[in-house]
């Protein structure tokens, strides 16, 4: 296993998750595998943002599905950031707000309102409302709680997937579920059922947001 500086040797909970991570890569592959230093980095700062082991390797499964000839962990980075449970982020990776205009953020409702605008009303009420309230914050605050923002930000966020997975069709609905399960199997004896159940939610959730095209808000 890749430690640069004895970093997994001096924390055990480090040292499981980045095995279980090379475990993982390994079968895959097939071949004996240990983490690159950079990959290792993105694994560590999975771990101290609290990201559940669950979710990574779930994530990697359904990535190598998609693409088994899947070169490191860097790809996977924007899938299993957006799947990372709310917590503290690494301490090296400034918040998005820091590099994020107010300007930005109504670009990004603007366009999310565009896709929900073509969902079936039922669905995309609810969002559609939230987002009309964060947007009308957003046109009148020079300087706005960003705290608060992203909250708000993140409900939206959180409202929309739960809302794709319901626009589905019950076949589309179906097949992502069998697709997300399948990745899960092979992970029960590794990690806690609470956690994997979690994991494969939030899992349907956002490949069902991703294929309806339906952009994240969120700034952090």
């Amino acid at each position: 296993m890749t430690a640069p500086g004895g970093d997994a040797a001096a924390d055990p909970g480090l040292t499981a998750f980045v095995e279980a991570v090379e475990a993982v890569l390994r079968r895959h592959r097939g071949t004996d595998h240990a983490l690159s230093p950079r990959d290792f980095a993105l694994a560590r700062g999975w771990y101290e943002a609290g990201v559940p082991l669950a979710t990574v390797l779930v994530a990697i499964d359904l990535a190598f599905e998609a693409d088994p000839g899947l070169s490191g962990l860097g790809l996977l980075r924007r899938r299993i950031d957006e799947l990372a449970a709310t917590g503290p982020r690494p301490s090296d990776t400034p918040r998005e707000t820091e590099r994020t205009s107010l300007f930005e953020v109504a670009e990004r409702l603007s366009g999310l309102r565009e896709r929900l605008l073509e969902l079936p009303g039922r669905v995309a009420a609810g969002p559609l409302a939230d987002l009309a309230e964060v947007a009308d914050l957003v046109a009148v605050a020079s300087r706005p709680n960003w705290d608060y923002l992203r909250s708000r930000l993140r409900h939206i966020d959180e409202t929309v997937a739960a809302a794709a997975v319901e626009a589905l069709s019950k076949a589309e609905a179906q097949e992502l579920h069998r697709e997300v399960e399948r990745a899960a199997e092979r992970h029960r004896h590794r990690v806690e059922p609470r956690a994997l159940a979690e994991a494969l939610v939030r899992l349907v959730r956002q490949r069902a947001r991703e294929r309806l095209r339906l952009p994240r808000v969120s700034v952090d």
